[in-house]
Order: C-alpha cells, then sequence, then structure tokens
C-alpha cells in the first residue's frame, strides 16, 4: 500500500479497507479525501457511491456515481452503480438506461445482466427478463440464482 497521505491512490486504498470491514463512514472519509486530492478519480468517487448505498443513501450514492461517469463514462461499474442506485430511488427507466450502458461497455458482465433481468421482472416485463437471465447463464453457466429466475418464468410460460 502506498504511504503517501498526499497521494490520492493511498486514501483510495485505506477506504476499500475500511469499506471491506464494514466501516462506510470511515471509507467515505477517505474516498472523500482521494477526491480532493484527485477530483478526477472515477473509481473513488464510484466506490463511494457504493459505501453511501451501503448506508442506505441512495441520494448520495446517485450523486457520486453520476460523478464517476461524467468523469469516465467508459466505466462500466461505475454505470452499473448508477443504476443501482436509481433501481433503489425507484427510477426503474433511469436504472435500465444505466445498466444497458453498463452491458454496452461490457457485454460480458453478468452481474449487469442479472440486476437488469431482476428488474425488468420486477416491472412485469418477462420477456426481456428472461433474455437478460439467459445471458447470465451464457457468460456463467454455473449461475443458480439466474437458472431459478429463468425456469420459474419459463414454468410459468410467461411471455
Amino acid at each position: 500500500m502506498i504511504k503517501d497521505k498526499k497521494n490520492a491512490l493511498y486514501w483510495s486504498e485505506l477506504g476499500m479497507k475500511y469499506f471491506k470491514t464494514g466501516d462506510y463512514l470511515k471509507a467515505i472519509e477517505c474516498f472523500e479525501r482521494a477526491v480532493k486530492i484527485n477530483p478526477l478519480s472515477s473509481v473513488s468517487w464510484s466506490n463511494m457511491g457504493v459505501a453511501y448505498e451501503k448506508l442506505e443513501n441512495f441520494d448520495k450514492e446517485r450523486e457520486c456515481c453520476k460523478k464517476a461517469v461524467s468523469i469516465d463514462p467508459l466505466d462500466n461499474w461505475a454505470w452499473y452503480n448508477l443504476g443501482v442506485a436509481y433501481e433503489k430511488l425507484g427510477k426503474s427507466q433511469d436504472s435500465i438506461l444505466s445498466y444497458k450502458k453498463a452491458i454496452k461497455i461490457d457485454p460480458q458482465d453478468s452481474a449487469t445482466w442479472f440486476n437488469l433481468g431482476r428488474l425488468f421482472k420486477s416491472l412485469g416485463t418477462f420477456k426481456k427478463a428472461m433474455q437478460c437471465f439467459a445471458e447470465v447463464l451464457k457468460i456463467d453457466p454455473v449461475n443458480i440464482e439466474a437458472e431459478k429466475l429463468l425456469g420459474g418464468l419459463k414454468e410459468n410460460k410467461i411471455q
């Protein structure tokens, strides 16, 4: 780990250590210091957003993730996190758009396909949900949860 406290990477790495221990407030403090030093660190902004999600502060999560994608529009993880934030805020259409942007950047991201499928299912858009779960299984053939959800949709012949 970098030991220079004037280096944004130091604070970002320390933030991740706190995040992994479940101390999300300390993690956020570290990510804030990281972006104060380097305001163009999309990773620090995105990670701060995820820490806010853990604290159920979805408005701050969205704010951080929007900042991350404005800095690096090709950061699929930031788009994924923005999709999660919108979903938690009940903004389904914005969530769908964010997930689709993440998938466009990385079509092999099974987590994003899964979340998109789950969201479509919750909206009653079953055919699209089935397509998403099928994509998850192409990427990750042993994804039991996607297999169960897809199987349940097929059994009910909901299309």
